[in-house]
Formats: C-alpha cells, structure tokens, sequence
C-alpha cells in the first residue's frame, strides 16, 4: 500500500475516533470529552440548539442530564471524503432517550445523519461545523422490563462508568494524541 493510501485509512480511522468519542461523551452526559470534539470556532446546528460546539456541548449535557435517565447512540455507516486538511463525513444514527412522565417511563428514539465538515490542526481531526439531520423520531411508553431483577450492571452517566477504565480514558473521551509524531 502506498503512503497516501496508507494515510487516507489513517485519516477515516481519526475521523471515525472523533464521532464515537462524540457519542461516547453524550450518553455519559460528559461535557469536556463532548467539547473536546469540536475546534474552538466550530458551529453545531443541532435542531433547537444552533451555537458554537463548545456552548452545544455545555447545552446538551445540560438538556439531557436534566431531563432523560439514560440516552444511548448507535452509530451507522460514515461516508468520509477527505481532501488535504478538511474533510466531510455523514454519519447515520439511532439515538435512544428515556425518561419519566406522570409516572410513565418513556422511550424517545430518533434516527437521523450527522453530517459534519472536520478540519485537522495541528495534526488533530475535529469537527469544525455539524449539521443534525433528523430522518424520523418517536416517542412512546416503554412496557415491562423483562430483565429487571436478573443482576445486570447498569450504566452510569459519569466518569464511573465501567467503560472508562475499559477504554483507559482520563477525563475527556478525545484526548488521545492523533498527531502523526504520535504513531
């Protein structure tokens, strides 16, 4: 494989890290690993949220710790054509959301596309602008929770989620060094 193509799967590989450390952040409710994706001058136009990345991120955790108990991303496909230092991406998802209303436990899902223009400074992938494409959403009382009593662990929407000490991630989910002298 020649070094442009070997940097090409390099690049898609980064560019791929930057969005699941995105998801990753959001379901943990972590507001500096979410803000960690974006450049300082980005812009996030994420349906009622239309700011810069680092106020979204604030917003969002915000938003979402108050309101829903757990919120979960699945990620799909990611489409990246990158050309020098900037790149596009389109990324499919299906975002889960629960919370309580008048007693119920509700499920809201939503699947949509990310698509996001990124931009590599100082040989770091980030996202410079995201726009939020929702394809459909629902909402809707969950039923009966066929696992609850069979001692599964549950998630935590904070650092002490098992899956930091999994990933070996400090307090941030992006901040692992991208930069070629890193390799």
């Amino acid at each position: 494989m020649d070094e442009r193509r070997l940097q090409v799967v390099i690049d898609h590989f980064d560019i791929r890290e930057v969005i699941e450390s995105y998801v990753h952040a959001c379901d943990r409710g972590d507001r500096d690993a979410t803000a960690d994706v974006y450049h300082p001058d980005s812009w996030d136009h994420h349906g009622p949220m239309q700011c810069d990345g680092h106020e979204f991120a604030t917003r969002n955790t915000e938003v979402v710790m108050a309101n829903w108990s757990s919120c979960n991303h699945l990620l799909g496909q990611s489409r990246v054509k990158v050309t020098g230092d900037v790149a596009g991406a389109e990324t499919l998802f299906f975002a889960s959301l629960t919370r309580e209303e008048d007693g119920t436990t509700m499920l809201d899902q939503m699947v949509g596309r990310y698509v996001d223009r990124f931009e590599r400074r100082d040989g770091v992938w980030r996202i410079k602008d995201r726009r939020t494409i929702s394809e459909w959403s629902s909402s809707g009382p969950i039923g009966t929770d066929y696992l609850a009593g069979h001692l599964f662990l549950h998630g935590e929407r904070s650092e002490a989620d098992l899956s930091y000490a999994a990933l070996g991630l400090s307090r941030g989910c992006s901040r692992i060094d991208h930069s070629p002298s890193a390799r």
